[in-house]
């Protein structure tokens, strides 16, 4: 199948309801496409919690009737609310018109941009992004491919679980994964759900669909922070094209499975617009309307993955420290040294409360590399994953032109500029902090659960709008004359760097191979095609009722987010439940004087009919011993109680004798 079809179906269902609901409310912001995402991630979590409460099964058709039924319902009482304002005002032109605009929702736009320049722009933020699709999918092998990643199986499983019961709601959707009720950012897996793909194909869509909006999103803060200039929509395309030499988000969705997170850096570039937006004081204080909507963005960014959150409280934090630091060196010292003083405090309760709250967090194991090489491979946002080289060249032009732009924003004594190079600087130190086994720093890059990688796209942000402010300062720099050398020199060199960097094949395409098809330059895959294929046949001759036992890590999470034949470990996880793992650790004993009450009766309650094993060289127990050790009770299950249903090669299906 080709992937151009499941893909553009993807980004249609990622931006569209969020882009119809701006459109509604009449929101005055440019490249409306990259604030779009945030967006569909609040009207899925309120259509899913709504469609919860009233029965209503989450399909792709319901979901779009909401979605309609929404926009509609905004555009009525956005309509209402300006003609009941209309009747207070004068009746006068010059007060109507002024009214008209006044009343609009959202932010005044910063950029005076004709339509032409706008659909300019976001058409070339938009062919950013389909460039960073179409690299990273050059060698996936084709959108039904696999992922054979950890986390992947996680979340086929989990988009297959909402498909089948229809629920989409953050804290029940996922209930039979975990056993009770649990808050998980499921929008993700809720808008995998619903498109008209099987599971596979429509988790590798939506994850491609997800690195094409990046660049649109940072284009989008670019365009909603800059001051006003002639060549503004030049430098706003610029970083949706510089958005595409950033490698640590790509690696979390194409090679790590991290699709959630994924969601959240796409919104992550907004939420850091509207807090910064929030907080600009050049055309007054935002309205009421304003300051709720921009609040809105910030929320729908933690719904998409709470993690995220934490990078938009560092630039929040970082934005009232330059603030008050400015004030002091303008006059207002007293006012100043109170916002330096509170941003301080912001960041020991962040500390504090990390290191209490956030300690189970702490999940990544630091490199080996010593801090030196490390931060050498921050600065060029090299992820850890070996068989990917940390290059100079495609970040050197960044980094050149953002050096320039915090300089040229601290000589003139901008907030904006300070704040970013302090947010720079900042994801720097949290990165660095990542290997650093001191109680201190682990408590600062808990949120991020210790990796460098989920703090990465902090840095790209802060770099892009320091880069674009570079960029604003060389264009503006010299007399008349010699004015367009240095910003010509300069915009050249990033549109030849971004064109080189897409087709590198050491780069995007070979991070879109490492767990779909070139798995020993990276990692040994979970499944085999002959495995999967040997899955997905089986599972269509069970009967109806078979429920399947096995070491997930064997591949069997595949017959239920694959076939639809229940398991007994949908996910690779450690088993979530006290019946589960009963099972997993004492099934061999069942029939047994040692078998307990207890176990027989998570046997009759769980009720597997069937026990799949894999004896290959890439089962779990040779991949991974030390995790498949968690179900040695399923693996020790004797001959006695299994009759052969199928078998090929490695792999095998018996019907299982529960024994109690």
């Amino acid at each position: 199948m080709s992937s151009v079809l499941p893909v553009l179906c993807g980004a249609v269902l990622l931006g569209a309801p969020g882009y119809l609901m701006l459109c509604a409310l009449d929101v005055r912001l440019c490249l409306r496409w990259g604030w779009a995402p945030a967006v569909t991630v609040l009207l899925t979590v309120v259509l899913g919690a709504l469609f919860r409460v009233l029965g209503i099964r989450w399909t792709l058709l319901s979901a779009v009737i909401g979605i309609v039924l929404l926009v509609a319902l905004a555009a009525v009482v956005r309509l209402a609310l300006q003609r009941r304002t209309a009747r207070r005002l004068t009746t006068s032109t010059s007060t109507s018109t002024s009214t008209s605009t006044s009343t609009r929702a959202g932010v005044p736009a910063p950029q005076d941009w004709s339509r032409g320049t706008a659909a300019a722009v976001t058409g070339a933020s938009i062919l950013s992004g389909a460039l960073v699709a179409a690299s990273a999918a050059r060698r996936m092998g084709g959108i039904s491919t696999l992922n054979g990643s950890f986390d992947s199986f996680f979340h086929l499983s989990a988009a297959a679980f909402i498909r089948e019961r229809g629920d989409a709601s953050f804290t029940t959707a996922l209930s039979d994964i975990y056993g009770e009720p649990t808050f998980y950012p499921v929008v993700f897996d809720d808008l995998v759900a619903i498109l008209p793909f099987d599971v596979i194909t429509a988790a590798n869509a939506m994850m491609l669909a997800m690195l094409a909006a990046i660049p649109p999103a940072v284009a989008a803060m670019v365009a909603g922070v800059s001051r006003p200039a002639r060549s503004a929509p030049l430098l706003v395309a610029l970083s949706a094209g510089a958005a595409t030499l950033f490698l640590s988000t790509p690696a979390m969705a194409l090679v790590m499975g991290l699709w959630p997170i994924v969601l959240g850096v796409v919104c992550l570039a907004p939420a850091i617009a509207a807090v910064l937006m929030l907080t600009d004081r050049r055309h007054g204080a935002p309205g009421v309307g304003t300051a709720a909507g921009l609040v809105l963005i910030v929320i729908g960014t933690a719904l998409a993955h709470p993690s995220v959150l934490f990078s938009v409280a560092v630039v929040a934090g970082l934005r009232l420290l330059a603030g008050g630091i400015e004030r002091m060196l303008g006059g207002g010292r007293l006012r100043g040294l109170i916002e330096v003083c509170a941003a301080l405090a912001a960041a020991v309760l962040f500390v504090a409360g990390s290191h209490v709250l956030l300690s189970g967090m702490a999940l990544t194991k630091p490199s080996l590399d010593g801090v030196g090489s490390v931060l050498g491979e921050i600065l060029l946002d090299s992820p850890r994953i070996p068989a990917v080289p940390a290059l100079l060249w495609p970040m050197a032009a960044l980094w050149i032109l953002a050096m320039i732009g915090a300089a040229a924003a601290v000589r003139s004594r901008e907030v904006l500029g300070a704040t970013a190079a302090l947010g720079l600087l900042a994801s720097l130190m949290l990165g660095v902090a990542t290997q650093i086994d001191h109680p201190l720093a682990v408590a600062l890059v808990n949120p991020w659960y210790g990796a460098r990688e989920r703090i990465a796209p902090l840095m790209m942000c802060m770099l892009v709008l320091l880069m674009a402010r570079g960029l604003l300062a060389l264009l503006e720099s010299g007399g008349r004359r010699r004015r367009s050398l240095p910003g010509a020199l300069a915009v050249g060199a990033v549109v030849v760097t971004v064109l080189i960097a897409l087709v590198t094949p050491q780069r995007l395409p070979l991070m879109g191979s490492l767990a779909y098809t070139a798995y020993g330059v990276q990692l040994t895959p979970y499944v085999t095609s002959e495995e999967r294929s040997f899955i997905e046949r089986t599972a269509q001759e069970l009967p109806e009722g078979s429920v399947v036992l096995a070491d997930p890590l064997d591949g069997a999470t595949l017959y239920w987010s694959v076939g639809g034949v229940e398991t007994v470990f949908p996910t690779m996880s450690r088993p979530l439940t006290r019946e589960k793992t009963l099972i997993a650790h004492y099934a061999h004993r069942a029939g047994t004087d040692e078998a307990s009450v207890e176990l027989c009766r998570a046997l009759e309650s769980v009720g597997p009919t069937h026990l799949y094993r894999d004896t290959s060289e890439a089962s779990g127990q040779r991949i991974n011993p030390e995790d498949s050790e968690r179900w040695r009770g399923v693996h020790d299950i004797p001959e006695s109680r299994l009759t052969l249903v199928d078998a090929s090669g490695p792999y095998a299906l018996y019907e299982l004798d529960p024994a109690c």
